[in-house]
């Protein structure tokens, strides 16, 4: 179920039995917990109905002796499970998770009993299943295109700044969509001003630390134009700033990979709304990555996407120092 139903439903007081939260917007998946705590539980009598479990190592007769438990002084009591294994693709049995289901059909009405993944979930598990099926798994997905530009105006405007519409894409271009950042980096912006009514790009620049995802594109417009001496700069800078090869490497494959998929789709007629919504990526992702294809022919994108490839393999196999490898890849690219 689409997790905006869940802020609606929040208010209706009708929650009880087992409901799951997960997908990779962890932003907005604490919000919404924070919400439902706050709705069901009164605070001076939370300490007493509302418990957190690990679910690493947790049995399910943990599980169920803390839901029978009744609440005190409320009418509900909140058990939340964070990244419980029955939901993953490795641990535990068939046995464990049939109990956990026959607990969950016969749920103690008094209790809402919430498992909370961080990121996705094994959908082909039982217990996912069930819950989906109940109507009672909320999916939390990265806002994109026009959502995530509504998000980040409005959370200017609630702390008392004007930005222009011109701003609020260059802003979410430099950060991305990982809410986490994106309001973190507002923040910064808000204190930064100060006084000052008016967030402006001169703001934006001095004080917004710009993503992975923004430097790799800076990288990658560097290899497209065949500036060496430059993306081996940003490289540089990249590993200064505490980011590792391997995601740094993962990243240059990934965008190849956008690219190429972008530069076909665009070959084909789709505009960039319907790319974006076919490969599942924010609207500035698929603008830029439509941008960039214009520096390379397929062959080079292929050509790339191997060489990552081989220098992964390579590193892995102790074959090739990985700094060494990263920057001759980068190199290599210029000159193809």
């Amino acid at each position: 179920m689409d997790y905006r139903q869940l802020f609606e439903d929040i208010e209706t007081d009708q929650w009880s039995g087992a409901y799951l939260f997960y997908g990779e917007e962890e932003f907005i998946k604490e919000q919404a917990l924070d919400r439902l705590i706050n709705s069901l539980i009164p605070k001076e009598f939370r300490d007493l109905n509302y418990e957190m479990i690990d679910g690493i190592e947790v049995e399910p007769d943990d599980i169920i002796n803390a839901c029978e438990t009744l609440p005190f002084m409320s009418s509900k009591r909140i058990i939340v499970v964070k990244d419980f294994y029955l939901f993953g693709n490795k641990k535990g049995t068939s046995d464990q998770e049939e109990q956990m289901l026959n607990y969950i059909r016969n749920a103690n009405e008094a209790t809402c009993l919430i498992f909370y993944c961080h990121g996705d979930v094994d959908k082909r598990r039982a217990l996912y299943k069930y819950i989906k099926k109940t109507g009672k798994a909320y999916e939390f997905t990265r806002l994109k295109n026009r959502e995530l530009i509504q998000w980040v105006s409005q959370k200017f405007k609630e702390n008392g700044k004007r930005i222009s519409q011109y701003c609020v894409n260059y802003f979410i271009d430099r950060v991305g969509n990982d809410l986490d950042k994106v309001y973190n980096e507002i923040l910064k912006l808000v204190d930064y001003v100060g006084n000052s009514e008016t967030i402006d790009k001169e703001a934006i620049d001095r004080v917004v630390t710009p993503s992975l995802e923004q430097s790799i594109f800076k990288l990658v417009d560097a290899i497209g134009e065949k500036r060496s001496s430059q993306a081996l700069i940003l490289l540089k800078d990249l590993l200064h700033g505490g980011q590792g090869v391997a995601p740094i490497l993962a990243m240059i494959a990934r965008q190849f990979r956008l690219i190429m998929q972008c530069k076909e789709y665009y070959r084909q007629g789709y505009s960039a709304d319907v790319i974006s919504s076919k490969l599942g990526q924010p609207g500035f992702v698929v603008k830029k990555c439509i941008a960039q294809s214009r520096n390379f022919t397929m062959e080079q994108l292929r050509g790339g996407l191997s060489l990552c490839l081989e220098l992964d393999y390579g590193i892995k196999s102790g074959r090739i120092q990985d700094v060494t490898g990263l920057e001759m890849l980068i190199i290599k690219m210029c000159m193809k």
